[in-house]
């Protein structure tokens, strides 16, 4: 599982390149939907590179920064995150390989390597719902 915080950058760890089958630059297409609106992203974020080459560590670390008040970036580079505004709450995950540094159309992609739940949490939770009426009683049928 991934968790996200909202208003930071973020760093993702998940397996992507052990599952891949395609060889040379390969880029990872991230899309993520949210579990209650459906609301859907597709983006391509900055994959950090091992600190040390040669030796492959078991996961791909990506960077996300959910940044409510800025514009959406849903391209990646070194220096520049991809930027999305992800309201909280679960989402369903799945990453395709891909050669393409731009494509965001999954049936373009060539294969799934991960599937999982994202978790974007907040700050500022949704405030309790205060209720007005002096009572609880609900009446459904009355002769």
């Amino acid at each position: 599982m991934v968790y996200l915080q909202q208003d930071e950058l973020n760093y993702a760890n998940v397996t992507c390149s052990r599952n891949k089958n395609l060889s040379g630059n390969v880029t990872y297409l991230w899309t993520m939907r949210h579990k209650l609106s459906q609301q859907s992203w597709k983006f391509i974020p900055y994959r950090v590179p091992p600190a040390i080459v040669g030796y492959e560590p078991a996961y791909d670390q990506f960077e996300i920064d959910v940044d409510m008040s800025s514009p959406e970036i849903f391209i990646g580079s070194s220096g520049t995150p991809v930027n999305l505004q992800f309201i909280p709450g679960e989402y369903y995950l799945k990453i395709y390989e891909q050669l393409s540094p731009t494509n965001l159309n999954p049936a373009l992609s060539y294969d799934v390597v991960y599937e999982g739940m994202v978790v974007v949490i907040s700050d500022n939770p949704i405030g309790e719902i205060n209720y007005t009426g002096v009572s609880d009683t609900v009446i459904i049928y009355q002769n």
